[in-house]
């Protein structure tokens, strides 16, 4: 594996860099795994793209590491990949069948229409981005990714996005009753506010576009309240503090660079903008226990 991560900046050079078809929109595009020509790169190295996808498999099968996870795909595999995972698939063989959709934040500018994607669990670290289907959910997603397919082909793009929030609502409920196993509880607009400057700050740090990584006071001014309103109100409604959500989140995102890179220890503390390594390691082992090398080895 490369220490230098690349980042597809967006869907057209995500597509080529995988030697696959070219898209007919920039933000949002939709292919059948069977159309995809034999150029099409069978292992990847470990990259990011500032996309987000949403995959059906129905033949073939592929071993994929997601952020901290690692995937079996196989026939009935239902799989999302968000902007701030890192990720790698190699593929067992060429007979894949099934669809591949991927689309940007930019998409919902284009059609003037709001932007959610970040809400959902399984675009999130800490959800599961797999769900292995069977039976009837299996045919609704077939059918629903195949309406969005033809969709697409007829270049209906606003239908497109309507279409595509149906499927993502439909898989929110699934990872839900699979995973959290509890009843949908509204958000206050502050917490989805928060949780999206956090995911796009990370981003920023891992793509070295953020020069610090912000602090409780920095996310409050970029929503503009004050700090101990927005800790208030996320104690609230997640039990932990700002400054604990950061926490976890830092830790999260080191994990995931420690797991699926070879990047040294300072490496990941530049990326993450600590000051030096010591002061990394001293925060990694108070946040888990164990220290980034002693993590790293047992991976």
């Amino acid at each position: 594996m490369s220490k230098d991560i690349v980042v597809f900046k967006d869907i057209p050079a995500l597509l080529q860099g995988l030697k696959t078809l070219q898209p007919k929109n920039k933000n949002f595009h939709i292919h059948r795994f069977e159309d995809t020509p034999e150029t099409q790169v069978n292992e990847t190295a470990i990259f990011r793209s500032n996309t987000y996808a949403l995959i059906l498999m129905l033949e073939g099968e592929a071993d994929y590491k997601i952020g901290l996870h690692e995937y079996h795909m196989c026939p009935g595999s239902l799989y999302f990949l968000g902007p701030r995972h890192l990720r790698h698939y190699k593929r067992d063989n060429n007979n894949w069948k099934g669809f591949v959709c991927l689309f940007t934040d930019e998409f919902t500018t284009s059609t003037n229409l709001p932007n959610h994607f970040n809400d959902y669990a399984f675009y999130s670290l800490r959800g599961k981005q797999k769900f292995q289907l069977e039976n009837e959910d299996l045919n609704t997603f077939k059918n629903q990714i195949n309406r969005l397919y033809e969709m697409y082909e007829a270049n209906e793009m606003e239908n497109c996005w309507h279409y595509l929030h149906i499927i993502l609502n439909n898989a929110e409920k699934l990872h839900r009753l699979r995973y959290e196993q509890q009843e949908e509880k509204p958000e206050d607009e502050l917490v989805i506010n928060f949780n999206r400057v956090l995911e796009q700050h990370f981003y920023d740090l891992v793509t070295n576009k953020a020069e610090s990584l912000y602090s409780v006071q920095d996310f409050a001014d970029k929503l503009f309240v004050h700090p101990n309103y927005l800790s208030a109100t996320l104690k609230k409604s997640t039990g932990l503090t700002a400054g604990k959500l950061i926490k976890n989140r830092t830790v999260l995102e080191a994990k995931s660079m420690l797991q699926s890179t070879d990047m040294t220890i300072s490496e990941i503390a530049y990326t993450l903008k600590f000051n030096d390594t010591s002061y990394f390691t001293k925060f990694f082992k108070g946040a888990t226990g164990q220290t980034p090398t002693q993590f790293k080895e047992v991976k």
